[in-house]
């Protein structure tokens, strides 16, 4: 009996590595989805209406961008670890989410429902203020803000996502006391700034060109080791009087976490392809990102070495009551 369970056991997992072959060699046939946890027009959102166009010519299929926001990426990126394990379905998110296994309320398993494929691009950060706060440099702003950290708030697109960590970095490197406003993505994050409430706040430097260049928001610093090429003429954190100070974020792409190795590979090919294209490169480039494009093994390594420094990170803030 034991035999005859053994072989039918053989035969199944023969017949699911021959199913998954196949649908590997036919892989894509379809359109592929890449969901965006972000609302449109932020950072992420971004990136991928950039990349999306030469990621489906090197695939040789239609890929789309479909906006999934909510729970500070947290949402979006449960629909795609509950999605079929088949390659059209695909994450884009902020490097923010090596945060998932020390929230509570995520309903996913970061490690085990999702497949890094690799890190896309990275970038760095920016240090706002709304144009009708009479501040001009970072060390205006910290006089402000310590005079009036009573009812000092600083705005952010998200709880527990890389731009709340490179805030709350800033706020204990420079000594001040604000309250952290959550928006649900870097867009409403930059509008509610725009109007003035808050009247400060961070969003990725790139993201925040346009609202700088027409005068809608006004740049502090950026918080990268040099200047940003979005925002050239602003200083970094570290050049403004906080030596040291750097904090930036990634891009990266995730597929449900079963999805069978050799397509895991063909996206990541493609995807290579697309960020060596010299017209890509020069379009990303220009919105202030830099390139990395690794391989799922190394994305992984990186991965869990963020996991674990997020949760180190995070258990300080829960130990300070910034977080819950």
């Amino acid at each position: 009996m034991k035999s005859i369970r053994a072989a039918l056991a053989a035969a199944l997992l023969s017949g699911l590595c021959l199913f998954a072959g196949s649908a590997a060699a036919q892989y894509p046939d379809r359109l592929v989805r890449i969901v965006v946890p972000y609302a449109p027009g932020g950072s992420t959102d971004i990136a991928a209406r950039l990349v999306v166009e030469g990621l489906g010519r090197a695939l040789g299929t239609s890929v789309i961008v479909q906006n999934q926001p909510g729970a500070s990426g947290n949402i979006g990126a449960a629909a795609v670890a509950r999605s079929a394990p088949d390659g059209y379905t695909l994450l884009l998110v902020g490097s923010g989410i090596a945060s998932a296994p020390s929230m509570k309320e995520v309903t996913y398993d970061l490690r085990r429902d999702l497949a890094p494929i690799s890190r896309v691009v990275g970038s760095q950060f920016s240090i706002l203020v709304n144009p009708a706060l009479n501040v001009h440099t970072l060390q205006e702003f910290l006089a402000y803000a310590k005079a009036n950290a009573a009812t000092m708030s600083m705005a952010c697109p998200g709880t527990l996502t890389a731009a709340h960590f490179a805030l709350e970095k800033f706020r204990q490197a420079a000594g001040l006391e604000f309250q952290t406003i959550q928006y649900n993505g870097n867009a409403p994050a930059a509008l509610a700034m725009m109007s003035g409430q808050p009247p400060a706040g961070i969003d990725a430097a790139f993201s925040a060109k346009s609202a700088v260049a027409s005068g809608k928001l006004r740049a502090l610093a950026v918080t990268g080791t040099r200047r940003s090429s979005s925002l050239p003429g602003v200083p970094t954190v570290a050049e403004s009087g906080i030596p040291g100070f750097e904090a930036g974020f990634s891009l990266v792409l995730f597929a449900p976490g079963a999805t069978p190795r050799p397509i895991v590979e063909r996206i990541h090919q493609a995807l290579v392809a697309t960020l060596k294209d010299p017209a890509m490169v020069q379009k990303l480039e220009a919105q202030g990102y830099e390139i990395i494009g690794n391989s799922p093994a190394e994305f992984a390594r990186e991965l869990e070495s963020d996991i674990k420094a997020n949760e180190a990170f995070i258990g300080g803030l829960r130990r300070a009551g910034v977080v819950q």
